[in-house]
């Protein structure tokens, strides 16, 4: 199965909002055959079949009265004829149901990537990690950011601070170098340094909306073993540019993002169809799916006394056991 299909999404968001805009009237010919064009637009970039259903009600326009059950025909035909498609919606109940058996995909998966190992990893890593593991954060940070950016690197509640856990890569590096100290957590995409509204409203330069550049994707298990996360991770056919091991039971992967612009993107093409549909039947955390999510920083020693360690690190992206 192709995982990477999700990333040519970017234009037909585009597409998708300019039929429902351009949608011709109900009354003058050629609604019905624009309706089904909408739809499909909507389907391929992973919009929730009942959400394309309420767009295109709310644009419908024009003397001739279209039904509820003609949108949801043209919805229901855009669903059937992507051939990709791995979800099927019930327009009474609204929750979507798996066409496919993600239990029974994720074995084909570990199959394939049986008996991986870290030195496995470590032998395709494009980067070469030769370095101490002290030294992840500043090599991570060096080859995955331009030295602007501003990067957040602190304890799982702290406060989003520019100047002390909000730094740009430059300040960062000169940290590091200096033998500053690690924390155990870093939001992968970087920020905009201007405070947003955490989900509980409180005013924060951390949160979801303060995201400037939307790079990297979060991706984890709860429910495998460490031996097959690491045959997941050779095996997958993602766009990985790092695998951390957390120093505990998971290994977080960081999976690149290519081509989206805004929150509203990221929502449509990563979490409604690159984590909905795609990863979480696998088994893959939900909860690591939106833009501003922690993930470990490889260098930081844990208070079990294991070290967060950098395993595979590739700027470009791709499939790690090539």
């Amino acid at each position: 199965m192709n995982f990477t299909s999700w990333r040519g999404f970017k234009n037909a968001q585009d597409k998708y909002r300019k039929a429902l805009v351009n949608l011709p009237s109900s009354g003058g010919g050629g609604c019905h055959t624009a309706i089904l064009g909408a739809a499909n637009h909507g389907v391929y970039v992973g919009i929730e079949p009942q959400q394309i259903h309420d767009d295109i009600r709310q644009h419908i326009h024009g003397t001739r009265r279209v039904s509820d059950r003609e949108i949801k025909s043209a919805v229901e035909k855009a669903m059937a004829g992507k051939s990709d498609s791995i979800i099927r919606y019930d327009f009474k109940t609204r929750k979507p149901k798996p066409q496919f058996d993600g239990e029974k995909i994720l074995r084909k998966i570990l199959d394939l990537g049986a008996g991986a190992t870290e030195a496995d990893l470590w032998k395709s890593s494009p980067v070469r990690i030769d370095w101490q593991p002290e030294e992840d954060p500043l090599h991570l940070i060096k080859y995955l950011y331009p030295p602007d950016s501003l990067i957040f690197i602190g304890e799982r509640y702290s406060s989003g601070i520019i100047g002390k856990t909000i730094r740009t890569v430059l300040d960062w590096v000169y940290y590091f170098e200096k033998g500053g100290k690690t924390f155990p957590h870093i939001i992968p995409n970087p920020l905009s340094g201007k405070t947003s509204t955490t989900q509980t409203g409180k005013p924060s330069l951390r949160a979801d909306g303060c995201v400037k550049s939307f790079r990297f994707a979060v991706v984890e298990f709860d429910n495998l073993s460490r031996e097959e996360q690491l045959a997941f991770w050779w095996a997958v056919n993602l766009p990985v540019v790092a695998l951390i091991d957390s120093g505990n039971k998971s290994l977080h992967g960081w999976i690149k993002i290519d081509g989206i612009e805004n929150a509203g993107q990221w929502t449509a093409q990563v979490e409604n169809h690159l984590f909905k549909q795609l990863l979480q039947p696998l088994g893959v955390d939900g909860a690591c799916r939106n833009e501003a999510r922690l993930s470990r920083l490889p260098g930081h020693l844990r208070d079990n006394g294991n070290r967060q360690r950098l395993l595979y690190l590739g700027p470009e992206g791709r499939r790690v056991g090539q």
